[in-house]
C-alpha cells in the first residue's frame, strides 16, 4: 500500500516536475517572440506605406505633381497623422525619393530606409529585410530570404489603389 499525504498538498517532486515542464515549454517559446515582434513591424511597414502609396496618388491628382518630401503630406493634410510617416522600430522618418517622369513602375518611391542601408543595419533586422513602396503601387520586402533581392524584383507583392 502507498501512503498519502494526509493534508492534500503536492510533494516537492511533484512541484519540481511542474516547473520543469514550464521551463521546458518556455524555452520553446521564446526564441518565437522575436520573430513575432519583427512580423508585426513589417506588417505595420506596409500599412504605412500603403497609406503614403494612397496620400501620393491624392496628392498627384491634386496638385499635378509628387511632393517634395513625405512630411509636405501632412502639411498638406493628405495623412493626417504624421506618426505614419516614421518608422515604429527607430522613430526615423521614411525614405522617399520624388519619381521622375518617365521612370518605370518597379523603381522605388517610398521605403522604411533607403534601400542601400546594408542587411544588419535595417529596422526589421531578424528578417534583415525592408519594406519598399514603387512607382507602380507594389508593396515589397526585399532581402529576407524567399523575398525580392534588390529593389525591382519582386516576390508575392499587394497591390494599392495608387497608380499615377
Amino acid at each position: 500500500m502507498t501512503r498519502r499525504n494526509s493534508d492534500g498538498g503536492f510533494t516537492l517532486i511533484e512541484l519540481l516536475v511542474v516547473i520543469a515542464i514550464i521551463a521546458i515549454l518556455s524555452a520553446a517559446i521564446l526564441p518565437a517572440i522575436p520573430a513575432a515582434l519583427d512580423r508585426s513591424r513589417v506588417n505595420t511597414c506596409r500599412s504605412n506605406l500603403t497609406h503614403i502609396g494612397i496620400a501620393l496618388r491624392m496628392y498627384y491628382n491634386d496638385q499635378g505633381g509628387y511632393p517634395p518630401g513625405l512630411a509636405a503630406l501632412h502639411q498638406t493634410g493628405f495623412i493626417t497623422d504624421d506618426t505614419l510617416l516614421l518608422c515604429t522600430k527607430t522613430g526615423a522618418p521614411y525614405y522617399y525619393e520624388v519619381p521622375k517622369p518617365g521612370e518605370p513602375v518597379d523603381t522605388t518611391v517610398a521605403a522604411c530606409v533607403d534601400p542601400k542601408t546594408p542587411p544588419g543595419e535595417r529596422p526589421h533586422s531578424f528578417r534583415n529585410s525592408l519594406v519598399i513602396l514603387q512607382r507602380g503601387g507594389k508593396i515589397v520586402e526585399v532581402g529576407r530570404r524567399g523575398a525580392a533581392t534588390e529593389p525591382g524584383t519582386e516576390t508575392k507583392p499587394e497591390r494599392t489603389s495608387w497608380k499615377p
